[in-house]
């Protein structure tokens, strides 16, 4: 049966009041937002995303989220104005109060009520008992899911890599033993030419290792840099330094991730701002897609930790910090080193719930990534 009123409870997660509208065949015609003085701002955001939506969105304001005796009496208000009419609580959001307060007053009256599932996305209906519960359609996207929380995407990036680069980048996940110590000293001379495009003279010892150039060759061959004269390496463009600098692990982690038939929405090198009006807060994330309407953040590096490890704190805070603020305790993020990290960090890791995929594991990183959004 087809409802077209909802009753939504505004709280700082707009997901669940916002995935239902974007399902066809459940989206209602209009919805009513109970909020707060202490929710105003995030259902006056809610507003908007669901009238882009084509849903007309009502006000129902609360003087006191934490008052289950005028909670009560404001959605008796709302159920006698739909006398005879079906209309449905999603119960998922809002206070404790408030969805108590809603749910009872509802199931008095014998309308329905549902709430989102967070882990699965799914419409679970609570009255009546005998409707069966099943799957929304996977359909928000990068864009709004940041809108949904206060962000704005100032940049990213979603096109594939070239066949030859991407053979390149499975040649070295394949062969990390081999690689590492070349990778880690172009990724010095890659690093040393910001700005300028080229790199410092190349040590005799440079010249006579076999690994590294052979693997400067292959990068000349691909157009991505040349060797002068004096033996520096000169980058084609500031892209195709960052490439080599470490960038090729994450156009091949997207390139992965591109694959996957679970994910609904992928961008890679997302900048973003949040807190825009007041003091804007800029930041950046290697990976980051939506699958079952769940948040997923990816930070790919390639330098050796061994050397300073406080660079792995750095990750695993910003990954642990990002995660919270973007998606909130159904998000998850996963840290991928091309080198293997202290296991100090990987402990560190594990008690922030980060999964880490480090070095040789990176060569069947498809199944780890289908594992991870496979895994509830």
């Amino acid at each position: 049966m087809y409802i077209d009123t909802h009753l939504f409870l505004v709280n700082d997660d707009l997901i669940p009041n916002i995935t239902p509208v974007l399902d066809p065949t459940f989206r209602p015609k209009q919805v009513y937002l109970m909020s707060s003085a202490a929710t105003l701002n995030h259902s006056s955001r809610l507003k908007k995303i669901l009238m882009s939506n084509g849903v007309i969105a009502h006000d129902l304001f609360v003087n006191d989220a934490w008052d289950i005796e005028h909670i009560r009496d404001r959605v008796l208000e709302l159920i006698s104005d739909f006398d005879g009419e079906i209309i449905a609580l999603n119960a998922t959001g809002g206070s404790k109060p408030m969805s108590l307060a809603a749910y009872e007053v509802f199931r008095s009256f014998d309308k329905p009520i549902y709430c989102v599932h967070p882990e699965t996305d799914n419409v679970v209906w609570m009255l009546p008992r005998d409707r069966k519960s099943f799957d929304l359609a996977d359909r928000i996207k990068l864009p709004l899911f940041f809108t949904a929380h206060d962000l704005r995407i100032i940049s990213s990036k979603s096109g594939a890599i070239s066949q030859k680069l991407r053979e390149l980048t499975s040649l070295l996940v394949s062969n990390t033993g081999k690689y590492s110590r070349v990778l880690s000293i172009l990724n010095y001379f890659a690093s040393e030419s910001e700005g300028t495009l080229l790199s410092p003279v190349q040590r005799d010892e440079h010249l006579r290792d076999q690994d590294l150039q052979e693997t400067i060759k292959r990068l000349a061959d691909l157009g991505l840099l040349s060797v002068d004269s004096k033996f520096r390496l000169r980058f084609m463009s500031e892209e195709a330094r960052f490439f080599v600098n470490g960038g090729w692990l994450e156009e091949h982690v997207f390139s992965v991730l591109a694959g996957l038939s679970s994910i609904q929405d992928l961008a890679r090198n997302v900048d973003f701002v949040w807190d825009e009006k007041e003091s804007p807060v800029k930041n950046e994330i290697d990976a980051v897609f939506l699958a079952d309407n769940r948040l997923y953040l990816i930070e790919c590096k390639t330098k050796n930790f061994e050397c300073k490890q406080s660079d792995a704190d750095e990750v695993l805070y910003k990954l642990d910090t990002l995660r919270d603020y973007l998606g909130g305790k159904e998000a998850r993020a996963m840290f991928v080193s091309y080198n293997r990290i202290p296991a100090i960090h990987k402990k560190r890791a594990e008690e922030l719930g980060i999964v880490v995929c480090e070095g040789n594991c990176i060569k069947n990183i498809s199944n780890e990534f289908a594992e991870w959004v496979r895994k509830r």
